[in-house]
């Protein structure tokens, strides 16, 4: 595994689709196909849809190239089930850290019907089609569409006071690249609160379920952090630890 990096996000952020046909070879398909079979067995809420794979990387102090091209969930979730996968599938995705005027973190539990119940992370998502402005993905459209989907929060309403990337994480288990928004609302915790909570509720009485089951705010103070840390013994995201710490050491 590699180590975990989490660094300040470049001037320049740009996600490019190549539309060239991936092909995986025909034994792996076969093994994704097969493993799909049983996991939909566990949890039928599973459903196939297109994901994306990073494949060229470039880097400078000012900008951060990643080119994509189009594989689907089923290669995702046997990368991240699987322990040394050939043709791992390696995605890049937006999130959002969520802060309110009081200084609190937001990020919820993942619900029982996702690929990771439990977990603890920021809202966020994999890219896909929709963000797509010409060969170029709207990391902005992106994370704002996680956001309202999954906490019922925009960052055009006018409680929003900052929205910028914030962070570039890579590394970890499957180095998956993350671009990790920063939403700071002119909201206390409380009332931000009330919000997640209220837009949970209109999802089930939809019939629906959420993507989190539930919402934590955490104070980003020294203590709390690491009370947190240390208590809270639930599934973490790879890269929320070292997010919270880097927040508190500034």
């Amino acid at each position: 595994m590699k180590p975990i990096l989490i660094e300040e996000a470049p001037i320049k952020v740009i996600v490019k689709y190549d539309s060239i046909p991936f092909e995986l070879p025909l034994n792996i398909r076969e093994q994704h196909q097969q493993f799909w079979n049983e996991q939909v067995k566990i949890n039928p809420h599973f459903r196939n849809g297109e994901v994306f794979t990073t494949t060229e990387i470039y880097k400078s102090p000012n900008v951060l190239q990643i080119t994509v091209v189009k594989t689907d969930y089923k290669h995702y979730l046997y990368t991240i089930r699987q322990e040394d996968t050939d043709f791992p599938c390696k995605v890049i995705f937006t999130c959002a850290a969520v802060i309110t005027n009081d200084h609190y973190i937001a990020f919820g539990k993942m619900n029982k019907q996702t690929s990771t119940p439990g977990r603890l992370q920021f809202t966020g998502g994999g890219l896909d089609e929709s963000d797509l402005d010409g060969s170029l993905f709207n990391l902005e459209k992106s994370i704002e569409k996680e956001l309202i989907e999954e906490m019922g929060i925009s960052i055009n309403e006018s409680y929003t006071k900052s929205f910028r990337p914030k962070f570039i994480k890579r590394g970890g288990k499957n180095d998956f690249w993350a671009i990790i928004f920063e939403l700071k609302v002119d909201l206390t915790a409380d009332e931000l609160q009330v919000l997640l909570d209220k837009h949970n509720k209109s999802i089930l009485e939809k019939g629906d379920l959420p993507e989190f089951n539930e919402f934590l705010l955490v104070s980003l103070d020294k203590e709390s952090i690491h009370s947190f840390l240390q208590n809270d013994l639930s599934l973490k995201e790879e890269y929320l630890e070292p997010i919270l710490k880097k927040y508190i050491s500034n």
